[in-house]
């Protein structure tokens, strides 16, 4: 890998970004672009960070304009041959990227993700199957793996696999199949977006692999959960992201089946949980009232 360019999106996640930085610093890599693009924070750390990271790209937005979009515009202004796009609240591990940079080679035409540990230091899973009838909600995958027995400790245990999609918080990919793709689909303010991004790469020969060997730290969620107002948002986005996915890349009775089951599962689902949780309960008055 010749060059890089890491693009993180911030939105008020000051205290993780600073980690996320400075775990970037210390890769000791001295040919490497990093853009940030702010999400309108509007709480003047900007200027703060500006001058600490004084060579690093900013772009300023006048207002939250999601993450797909965000990811466009620093990859608009990234100069290098490898595009990796960071959460803010991803914290890499010493020397990953210069093992990436060792490894890159093996994996020519493909989407790049790592293994995922928590905060606490347990393996994430950073990776999944397609959004569809077997797997529309948590108790349905949790079902399809007793019955396919998958395992992911196995999984854990080689040295890569290629899974349907990796998730956006860590994704590599070259310039030119990010441009063959026409970038990220800015139609998903939030969520699902990763998945949309590794289907359509999916459809067009790209593989998606997933290295085990290297990993980093996801502070899951930092992002998403700075107060209660960007909370509700973030997860009536999920849900209506789920259902652009299934829009977009299905068709016919599939399409109505899964749609269906999909939204029929998280309106029961909200419905269930709403008198013991106000974030459920403004997230059902969301998608009831102002769905479009």
């Amino acid at each position: 890998m010749t060059s890089l360019s890491i693009i993180i999106v911030n939105y008020k996640s000051w205290s993780v970004l600073e980690k996320c930085l400075e775990s970037i610093l210390s890769q000791g890599i001295n040919d490497i672009e990093v853009i940030i693009v702010d999400n309108n924070s509007n709480d003047g750390l900007i200027t703060k960070f500006k001058k600490k990271y004084i060579n690093f790209k900013w772009i300023s937005n006048k207002i939250n304009a999601g993450f797909s979009k965000a990811c466009n515009q620093g990859a608009e202004i990234a100069k290098n041959q490898y595009y990796l796009f960071l959460n803010p609240d991803t914290e890499l591990e010493k020397n990953s990227l210069v093992k990436m940079k060792s490894i890159i080679d093996n994996f020519p035409n493909s989407i790049l993700s790592i293994s995922q540990l928590d905060s606490a230091g347990n393996i994430g899973f950073p990776y999944g199957n397609f959004l569809s009838i077997r797997t529309f909600n948590g108790i349905i995958r949790f079902l399809d793996r007793l019955i396919s027995l998958e395992n992911r400790n196995i999984n854990n245990e080689k040295p890569f696999i290629k899974p349907n999609w990796v998730s956006g918080s860590f994704l590599l990919i070259d310039r030119e199949n990010f441009n063959k793709l026409g970038g990220w689909d800015e139609d998903y303010w939030m969520y699902y977006e990763d998945m949309d991004l590794c289907k359509r790469a999916n459809n067009i020969g790209i593989d998606i692999v997933l290295i085990n060997s290297i990993s980093c730290t996801h502070h899951h969620g930092k992002s998403s959960k700075v107060n209660l107002k960007t909370r509700v948002k973030a997860k009536t986005h999920s849900i209506k992201s789920g259902v652009i996915f299934i829009e977009k890349h299905y068709r016919g009775a599939y399409q109505k089946i899964l749609k269906f089951l999909y939204l029929s599962s998280r309106i029961i689902e909200l419905l269930i949980l709403s008198p013991f949780s106000k974030v459920k309960r403004l997230i059902f008055f969301n998608l009831i009232f102002n769905y479009r």
